[in-house]
């Protein structure tokens, strides 16, 4: 079960471990399902306790980003460490996901 926090219309989703082939569809799921209140505006995907992601991830992320983009709402990512954050910009994502220091949910 991914660990998860509200505040207001932000959703903060804790990630951790791998994601790839293996979870990468447990976690759209458990999203997706987090995602089921129309009242979320703008999710945070928090990678510090991500070791490693590939293609599988990428892709699970870009179809968060158009479940929100749907709904008018936004996608950022925070915590990205070296090998994932060169990833994040190998797949372009950088350019429609936002990026911000870990904390920064807090003032939302």
């Amino acid at each position: 079960m991914v660990k998860s926090r509200k505040n207001g219309d932000q959703l903060i989703v804790y990630l951790s471990g791998e994601i790839d082939h293996c979870t990468a569809d447990r976690l759209r799921g458990e999203i997706e399902a987090l995602l089921g209140d129309a009242r979320i505006r703008r999710l945070v995907l928090h990678f510090e306790n991500v070791s490693f992601m590939d293609s599988s991830g990428v892709g699970m992320i870009i179809g968060r980003y158009k479940t929100m983009r749907e709904r008018g709402g936004s996608v950022a990512a925070c915590g990205l460490k070296p090998p994932v954050e060169k990833l994040f910009r190998m797949a372009g994502l950088h350019r429609i996901i936002a990026q911000e220091e870990p904390g920064r949910q807090d003032e939302a």
